[in-house]
């Protein structure tokens, strides 16, 4: 199931229910699904989710400070090899 935006949540007879979306071939927002998750469940569930969330943020941003550190080094041998030439 494709998860791009929820729609509707209710919580009813002890269930909470999240009416999930995604956008179709014509671009119109469609439901592509139900999370049903038991009342007793949904703590723990979300912070899961949001504690996963937050574990793959932080490692997005790693890579990307990474990759920038990589160019600026990149850079700095460039001008390096250039004044070695001079």
């Amino acid at each position: 199931m494709l998860i791009e935006g929820l729609s509707n949540i209710t919580f009813v007879n002890g269930i909470l229910r999240v009416e999930c979306t995604s956008i179709d071939p014509s671009g119109k927002e469609t439901t592509s699904g139900t999370l049903e998750i038991p009342g007793a469940n949904v703590n723990g569930v979300l912070n899961g989710l949001i504690n996963s969330a937050k574990a793959i943020e932080e490692k997005l941003n790693s890579m990307q400070e990474d990759s920038a550190n990589s160019g600026t080094q990149k850079i700095k041998e460039k001008k390096d090899t250039k004044k070695k030439k001079k």
